[in-house]
């Protein structure tokens, strides 16, 4: 049918991808967008542990506000654990414009088709997708993409203190160039080959190791999403800021019933 690609691309243009890094205020977007009820919100598509969460609900964060159940969306999704790689959530990070990823481009594909079957408005809310964003781009043109990001200094003592929250002791190695949290030790081995900046001899303190990694991820933010906000700026100038993203989105991001 020569209609057919019309139409999928008017389904797609409501499409909206919220990427952000760990602790920068993501969910804080996520719970936004599941408040309009507009939205099949989906979080973190490429969690590691996202077949098991869907069974066993993630106990949600005490910060976490207004949160209950993170995974709901994906339950009936019936092909998700056959399509899902828990690799995605550690390694091939990074994802130029240009390649294929089929295995990953089928499985988004599916859940997307799915959430479309339940809403006529879907969004994903993704920590793990900063580096993959071109190809994001590239393949679902029609989407609209929300950026978050936080400032560095704040987001990494919310790292450190989350890390030392579950672990229980102050001293989890955060002083390390090797500091694990939030997998971002992995995350500089996986994308080093790119930036070599990130390997670990490049960096004499954890801190360090991290403001770099913070500074390429809000740079490929601020490059391929439709708008980049600051979380203090949601936080502190909420009306201004939701109107900006109702400008991108759409206007089934009501400001009116977001403030309640």
């Amino acid at each position: 049918c020569r209609h057919a690609p019309a139409v999928r691309d008017r389904v797609m243009a409501n499409l909206v991808f919220v990427t952000g890094d760990f602790c920068s205020g993501s969910t804080l977007l996520f719970t936004l967008f599941r408040k309009t009820g507009a939205y099949h919100c989906l979080y973190e598509p490429l969690h590691e542990l996202l077949p098991e969460y869907t069974i066993w609900p993630l106990r949600a964060y005490e910060h976490h506000f207004f949160v209950k159940d993170y995974f709901a969306e994906y339950r009936g999704f019936g092909e998700l654990r056959r399509l899902f790689d828990p690799r995605w959530a550690t390694s091939g990070l990074y994802l130029p414009a240009e390649a294929e990823a089929p295995a990953l481009y089928r499985y988004l594909s599916y859940i997307i088709g799915a959430s479309f079957g339940r809403r006529s408005k879907v969004m994903l809310k993704f920590n793990r997708a900063t580096f993959r964003l071109p190809w994001l781009r590239a393949k679902f043109p029609e989407a609209k993409i929300v950026h978050i990001y936080r400032d560095p200094e704040g987001q990494w003592n919310s790292n450190v203190r989350r890390v030392q929250s579950h672990v229980g002791r102050a001293d989890v190695g955060q002083d390390s160039p090797t500091f694990n949290g939030f997998n971002l030790a992995t995350w500089c081995e996986d994308l080093k080959v790119v930036f070599p900046e990130l390997a670990v001899e490049q960096s004499p303190t954890g801190y360090e190791r991290f403001l770099k990694l913070w500074q390429l991820s809000k740079s490929a933010g601020e490059r391929y999403a439709d708008i980049s906000i600051e979380y203090r700026m949601l936080t502190h100038d909420f009306e201004a800021t939701c109107e900006r993203i109702q400008r991108c989105v759409g206007r089934d991001f009501p400001l009116v019933s977001l403030k309640q």
